[in-house]
């Protein structure tokens, strides 16, 4: 029964700018982002949809995952979670076993690519309210993302705020002679994964969408004869407020849990799950970026990124100004520096052919602009690394020199 066993932690200048509209958010410039394939979980669990729910349930409960893929005939169908299960399920009835999987799985199945960035993943997450999304390549599912991927990933990015900032501060309360039943309808009335418990304004509890598929629907037991007390998870994991994100992250993931409850001398503040963490951790980078983007944007340095076949991924307004450009899609998505821009034919070439077998590149070129103007350069190049220290393209900035010739 009792599945947390850690009581209260202690706490540890720019001329003829083209305008933003004009230019791509530089995420290369900044960071360069794992992509969905670098933190998927490629061993998926499947069922058929003709399963039972209580079937599904015992398999979610006994790997610790939150869902399952729904493959029909090899394809995918579906996808059921344990909010499909507290929402559909239990409202349906309590006969587990009769209850079919495709009665209640979500479909069509939200997805991404697997060569989309973790930034891109994180914000379809967000706006599509969900807390899992499944990989495609070549229309094939060969991986998940969950929210507990996605947390652990965007903490690593940024430097961390503190709970205090993020947490829920109205939680719902709910007794323990509650039954399983009610605590669901509450939840799913709230649209919430969690409910607080308490008795005589002392918490004795925490009852979760895993604690209803492990202890009620797993079991095929009627929700509307169990009481809390005899499913909840207890004690409950709290944290003081002014502990970081970051430090939250890392309990959450060691504990294997999903929420923490906040507490003030023994006195309820909120709960912080990690739906809030998400978002407080991807709207601090986004704030960011867009803080960093406008630094780029807005220096008289040339500044360019290009990925790993040298296709060019960002430009600031300089680098335009530089080569008389007013459309960056004359620039962004196409090789670094066409043809039309070298002064010497076949120095193009000679130049990316070098570029792809050093790791960091200074040399001096001669450019021409659209207008015909000639503009010598010194360009200076190098890596960039991803989290695991992966290259995953480069950025570079281009001194003009032309003044000096």
């Amino acid at each position: 029964m009792t599945t947390n066993k850690i009581g209260l932690m202690p706490g540890p200048p720019c001329e003829n700018q083209i305008p933003d509209s004009s230019l791509r958010a530089p995420s290369a410039a900044y960071r360069s982002w794992l992509k969905a394939r670098d933190i998927m979980s490629e061993d998926i669990a499947t069922i058929d949809p003709q399963s039972a729910v209580a079937s599904a349930a015992r398999i979610m409960s006994a790997g610790k995952i939150s869902c399952l893929i729904v493959l029909r005939n090899g394809h995918l169908s579906g996808i059921v979670t344990e909010t499909d299960v507290l929402k559909k399920a239990v409202m349906t009835g309590h006969n587990f076993h009769r209850i079919k999987v495709e009665q209640i799985m979500s479909s069509p199945v939200r997805s991404i690519s697997h060569s989309a960035s973790v930034m891109d993943a994180s914000r379809i997450m967000e706006v599509g309210n969900i807390r899992r999304l499944v990989v495609l390549e070549e229309g094939n599912p060969v991986g998940i993302i969950t929210q507990t991927d996605m947390v652990r990933v965007l903490a690593s990015y940024t430097v961390s705020k503190e709970v205090s900032e993020a947490l829920t501060s109205d939680p719902v309360v709910i007794a323990s002679s509650a039954s399983a039943r009610e605590a669901a309808e509450l939840m799913a009335s709230q649209d919430i994964s969690c409910l607080v418990v308490m008795d005589e304004n002392a918490i004795v509890g925490i009852f979760t969408e895993r604690d209803l598929l492990k202890r009620v629907v797993a079991l095929n037991k009627d929700p509307a004869k169990i009481a809390l007390k005899q499913v909840m998870s207890e004690p409950v994991v709290t944290i003081p407020a002014n502990y970081s994100l970051l430090s939250a992250t890392k309990l959450l993931e060691r504990v294997g849990i999903r929420r923490l409850v906040i507490t003030e001398y023994d006195t309820l503040l909120g709960v912080i799950t990690q739906t809030d963490i998400h978002k407080a951790l991807k709207a601090k980078l986004q704030d960011e970026e867009q803080k960093y983007f406008s630094v780029l944007h807005e220096s008289y340095h040339c500044i360019f990124t290009v990925d790993m076949d040298l296709i060019t991924t960002y430009v600031n307004g300089a680098f335009m100004r530089l080569l008389d450009v007013t459309d960056p899609n004359d620039l962004i998505d196409k090789p670094f520096l066409p043809e039309r821009f070298w002064e010497v034919p076949g120095q193009r070439d000679r130049f990316l052919d070098q570029l792809g077998k050093v790791g960091v590149t200074v040399d001096e070129l001669s450019l021409k602009t659209t207008k015909g103007s000639r503009r010598s350069v010194i360009l200076f190049i190098m890596p960039n690394k991803n989290l695991t220290g992966e290259v995953d393209g480069s950025h570079g900035i281009l001194y003009d020199i032309t003044d000096k010739r």
